[in-house]
């Protein structure tokens, strides 16, 4: 099978690149062909990350405003796939020559085909949105978009474009997406339901020695510092636990200074520590000292891929019941769900955990063997396999 993977960027740069990376690796393994068009290289090991493709060629198409490389058609004439697998695009323009000319298979990573402000939360109050994208969009100012170089630092944008553009994968064989929430989003949104298929995307466990949970009542946050990560959410819920406790954050963001402020003024700086980004390998001894895993999320994970990685090191999560998150954490036994933005609950959960070490334990052997049986990345690549060749296959 040849397989002519599409993303903006090439080289290792967030989730969607490492999901890229992790895929294609696997399917050359297993004897598949895989090629990659792209838009940019990024600045992390972008020459490592071609060598895992048989080919890759910049093309101009792929990116707004794109002047380097080749045209799509160029590149479809020369590598002649059996199987397009995009991933990140701004516009599907580029594609729709070819739509019904070659199998053509979309991981929906994020909200942004199907929500104009994209981060599928309201903007006055913060609160997940369940409707489908419409005329509510004009009230919740999606015509208004981030612009760092104005004055004003927004500009206007059209919402009536963004919604044509959603309209044009509703041709496309086959859409993976990571989680219910997701497929429902996209399915209330006019996609056809037999074309929506949920695979998480998951990452190969490897190298990893998860240890018994221990007898410090650590607190661990891991991912990036900005508004839709709820990091504020977990600081007001901190301010309420009772018992002792340490809270460590790792990770950098936009809303960091504004954090550390709040921690502040909150009282905690005794109790939480902020330790910036750290690099992925050494993030197993964080792992190795937590009690707890806290997943605050404002906006609805499309999945929440860090909870995945807390119960693989056999970790207990607590986390607000948002997205995709009750996928793959079960109340009451791999950790907490919480109701959406409720604080005083997220407290109490944590320090459910914090003074109940034999119940954290127990949480998180249960995680671990969730993990490595709902998990699994051979079943997610045998499972990506079959709908890039249009088989039929047991869902995960």
């Amino acid at each position: 099978m040849k397989i002519l993977f599409v993303n903006e960027k090439a080289g290792y740069f967030g989730g969607v690149e490492q999901n890229v990376a992790d895929s294609a690796r696997a399917l050359q393994e297993s004897g598949a062909d895989c090629h990659l068009a792209y838009a940019e290289l990024t600045n992390r090991d972008p020459d490592g990350y071609r060598e895992i493709f048989r080919d890759t060629v910049r093309c101009r198409e792929i990116s707004p405003g794109g002047d380097g490389g080749q045209s799509f058609a160029a590149i479809m004439r020369q590598v002649q796939p059996d199987v397009v697998y995009l991933h990140k695009v701004a516009s599907l323009n580029f594609f729709l020559p070819f739509v019904g000319a070659v199998r053509a298979v979309r991981m929906v990573h994020d909200h942004d085909l199907c929500c104009p402000r994209r981060h599928k939360y309201f903007l006055f109050s913060s609160r997940v949105c369940h409707h489908r994208a419409g005329w509510r969009c004009y009230l919740d100012a999606a015509f208004l978009e981030r612009d760092h170089g104005s004055a004003l630092r927004f500009r206007l944008t059209g919402i009536r474009p963004k919604l044509e553009e959603m309209k044009r994968n509703f041709h496309l064989d086959a859409v993976l997406v990571g989680s219910r929430f997701m497929q429902q989003e996209l399915i209330q949104n006019g996609f056809s339901k037999n074309k929506v298929h949920i695979l998480p995307p998951v990452v190969p466990a490897q190298n990893l020695h998860p240890t018994p949970v221990p007898d410090a009542a650590t607190i661990l946050y891991v991912g990036q510092l900005i508004r839709g990560k709820g990091v504020d959410l977990l600081l007001q819920s901190l301010k309420r636990v009772r018992c002792d406790f340490k809270a460590i954050i790792v990770g950098t963001g936009n809303a960091e200074q504004g954090l550390r402020a709040l921690c502040s003024r909150l009282g905690l700086d005794a109790k939480v520590e902020f330790r910036g980004w750290v690099d992925h390998a050494a993030l197993e001894a964080y792992y190795a000292g937590a009690r707890v895993v806290a997943v605050p999320s404002r906006w609805p994970e499309p999945f929440g891929m860090i909870g995945l990685e807390a119960m693989r090191q056999g970790r207990p999560v607590v986390a607000f019941a948002v997205g995709g998150i009750p996928d793959w954490l079960q109340d009451g036994v791999t950790g907490c769900l919480v109701a959406e933005q409720d604080v005083a609950a997220f407290a109490r959960a944590l320090e459910r955990l914090l003074s109940d070490p034999e119940t954290a334990r127990e949480m998180g052997r249960a995680a671990l063997a969730a993990a490595h049986e709902k998990f699994a990345f051979d079943r997610y690549l045998q499972a990506l396999s079959g709908y890039l060749r249009g088989s039929e296959i047991t869902k995960l």
